[in-house]
């Protein structure tokens, strides 16, 4: 999909996109991930039918006055503005706080309010999920930013073992990519899984599969 060009198109997408962004974001945090959210169809569909229920009840309940601070532009399909605060308020209020407002009440089940200091004096409430979802979309991920200046070790599938270690100089690759490692300083290894020191001037690359095991020493001084 491309960049809205003219004002018609920018009009339009705030009324067909807007809302229902703003509640799709509101549900997937709340609730976490379904399996339809995996679906961009499905995901942009349910958000257009949102945006256009909702603006049907906008011009039910305000008629034209909803579009009052817009008016035709000197061009055929182009809008100009009549009053930019007006136009302004009607989107900041309308298109977006109304949509998080409906989607906290609807999923307020998911929703837990947890007080939070401000100042030390007054005390604020702020949404949060209470399934505790994170932004992190895999555990490999997670490992590997967690994991910096540790020692690696990976148990292949065929029992070979390979490691080293995973410094300012290595490199991983995390979603969307398939988990890979590139391990700037290799070391040697038994055949039971313990290392025997550092193979100078090397590093290894390794695409790990899911019969591998990975495994992170965090407690190593890189001097050793």
């Amino acid at each position: 999909m491309g960049i809205p060009e003219g004002s018609f198109a920018v009009a339009a997408l705030i009324v067909f996109a807007f809302p229902g962004f703003v509640y799709g974001a509101v549900r997937r945090w709340a609730r976490g991930e379904r399996a339809g959210d995996r679906d961009t169809a499905l995901s942009i569909a349910r958000g257009a039918i949102f945006s256009v229920v909702l603006t049907s009840v906008y011009l039910v309940l305000a008629g034209g006055a909803l579009f009052s601070g817009l008016t035709a532009g000197p061009k055929e399909e182009t809008l100009a503005l009549a009053d930019a605060r007006t136009v302004g308020g009607v989107v900041l209020v309308l298109y977006i706080l109304v949509p998080l407002v409906i989607a906290l009440l609807l999923h307020r089940k998911d929703i837990h309010w947890r007080e939070t200091d401000a100042d030390g004096r007054r005390r604020l409430r702020w949404p949060r999920s209470i399934h505790g979802y994170e932004g992190t979309p895999t555990a490999w991920d997670h490992a590997v930013l967690r994991n910096v200046h540790s020692l690696v070790k990976i148990r292949r599938a065929d029992g070979i073992w390979v490691g080293g270690w995973y410094s300012g100089g290595s490199f991983a690759s995390t979603y969307p990519e398939p988990p890979s490692l590139y391990l700037d300083r290799q070391f040697a290894m038994t055949e039971d899984g313990n290392f025997t020191g550092e193979v100078t001037g090397t590093g290894v690359y390794l695409r790990i599969a899911d019969d591998d095991v990975v495994m992170w020493t965090r407690k190593y001084s890189a001097a050793a």
